[in-house]
C-alpha cells in the first residue's frame, strides 16, 4: 500500500513538473514550407490567386474548410484566412523567381499554441506538426496541377480550309497579351446574356477577332464574339456591336492545352504557309474559336483553341471578283479611332 502510495505522488511529481515545463514553455510558433514549382513565377501566382482553383490543392479536402478571405500583395504575396474545422487560420505564400524559370512557393503560418498543442509537440503532434505536413502535400498538388496544365499541349489539324460567311455580336476590348484569358472569361457571359434576353440562339462556338497589335506596348485590340445563325442588332449606346465576316480562305491548326502555347501552334501555321506559297491576307482577320475554355473547363490542359490565319486565295488562271474587306473593319475600326481621340 506504501509502494502505492509513492508510485501515485511519484506520478504526481512528474506529471506537475511537465505541467510546469509546458506551460513555461514559448507558444510562438512559426510553420513553413518551400518548394520549387517547375513552372514560371506569374502562371504560379495567377493560379493560386484564383480561389476556384483552391479545390484542387487544398491539403485539408477530408476537412471542413471555408475560405474566407484572400488578399493579392504586389504579386509577391497572397495572404489567406481560411476555417479548417471552424478554426480560423492566417497563412501567406510567397512567390519568388528561380534562374530556371521555376518558382520557389513558400507556405507560412504564424501562431501561438494553447496548452494541448504544446504537450503534444513533445511527442511531434499538435498544430505545428500538422501544418507542417499539410503544406508539403499542398504544395506538392500544386506542383504536379501545373506541371500538367502547362506541359501538356498538341497541335493538330493543320490544313488550308475555307470559311463561309459569319454573323456576330462582339464584344472589342484592348489589354496585355497575358490578361487575354480573362478578357474572355468576364466578357463572355454578357454576350451569352444579351442572346438569352432577346431570345436569339448562338450558332457555334465563341471566338476571337484579332485587329491588332502593339509589340512595343505588348498590347491587342480584338474583340470577344459569339456566332448567331442571323444579324443582331444593338442599340447605338450598347457597348457591344453586330458583326459579320465574308467568305474567306486560311491555314487552320487546332492547339489543345493552355493558350501560352499559342506561339508554337503559330509557328507551325506559318512554316505550313511557306512550304505551300501562302500568303496572309490583309483583308480579313485572324479569329480564334474557343469550343473549350476557362468558363466550360477548370483544367487549362483540355482547352480548345482553334486558330485560323487568313491567306490570299489561291492564283486562277481567270479573273476573279476582288474579295470585299470584312465589314467588322470599318465598324471596329472606327470604334478604336474613337477611343483614341476620347482618350
Amino acid at each position: 500500500m506504501r509502494i502505492a502510495k509513492y508510485l501515485f505522488l511519484l506520478l504526481l511529481l512528474i506529471s506537475g513538473t511537465i505541467s510546469v515545463f509546458v506551460a513555461t514553455k514559448d507558444g510562438n510558433y512559426t510553420v513553413e514550407k518551400t518548394k520549387i514549382i517547375d513552372v514560371p513565377k506569374d502562371i504560379v501566382f495567377k493560379y493560386v490567386s484564383d480561389s476556384k482553383n483552391w479545390d484542387n490543392i487544398n491539403p485539408w479536402k477530408n476537412e471542413v474548410t471555408k475560405i474566407n478571405h484572400i488578399e493579392n500583395v504586389d504579386g509577391e504575396k497572397i495572404l489567406q484566412n481560411i476555417s479548417i474545422n471552424n478554426i480560423e487560420s492566417e497563412m501567406e505564400l510567397s512567390f519568388k523567381d528561380t534562374l530556371n524559370k521555376k518558382t520557389a512557393v513558400t507556405w507560412t503560418k504564424k501562431g501561438t499554441l494553447n496548452f494541448k498543442d504544446k504537450f503534444l509537440g513533445l511527442i511531434n503532434r499538435g498544430t505545428h506538426h500538422n501544418f507542417d505536413k499539410m503544406f508539403e502535400l499542398g504544395l506538392s498538388n500544386l506542383n504536379a496541377i501545373l506541371t500538367s496544365e502547362v506541359n501538356s499541349f498538341s497541335i493538330k489539324d493543320i490544313a488550308f480550309v475555307d470559311r463561309d460567311t459569319i454573323f456576330y455580336i462582339q464584344r472589342p476590348l484592348s489589354c496585355k497579351a497575358e490578361e487575354l484569358p480573362a478578357k474572355i472569361k468576364a466578357v463572355l457571359p454578357k454576350l451569352n446574356q444579351l442572346l438569352k434576353s432577346t431570345n436569339t440562339p448562338s450558332n457555334g462556338s465563341p471566338f476571337i477577332i484579332y485587329h491588332s497589335r502593339d509589340t512595343i506596348k505588348n498590347t491587342i485590340t480584338f474583340s470577344v464574339a459569339v456566332p448567331t445563325k442571323q444579324k443582331v442588332f444593338t442599340t447605338p449606346e450598347s457597348d457591344i456591336y453586330t458583326g459579320q465576316t465574308n467568305p474567306f480562305q486560311a491555314v487552320k491548326a487546332t492547339l489543345t492545352g493552355n493558350y501560352m502555347h499559342k506561339k508554337e501552334a503559330l509557328s507551325k501555321i506559318f512554316a505550313f504557309m511557306e512550304k505551300n506559297r501562302l500568303e496572309q491576307s490583309p483583308l480579313h482577320k485572324e479569329i480564334e474559336i474557343i469550343p473549350v475554355n476557362s468558363l466550360n473547363s477548370n483544367s487549362a490542359a483540355k482547352w480548345t483553341t482553334e486558330i485560323y490565319i487568313p491567306v490570299r486565295p489561291k492564283k486562277l488562271t481567270i479573273k476573279v471578283k476582288t474579295v470585299k474587306k470584312d465589314s467588322i473593319n470599318t465598324v471596329i475600326d472606327s470604334y478604336f479611332n474613337k477611343e483614341k481621340k476620347t482618350s
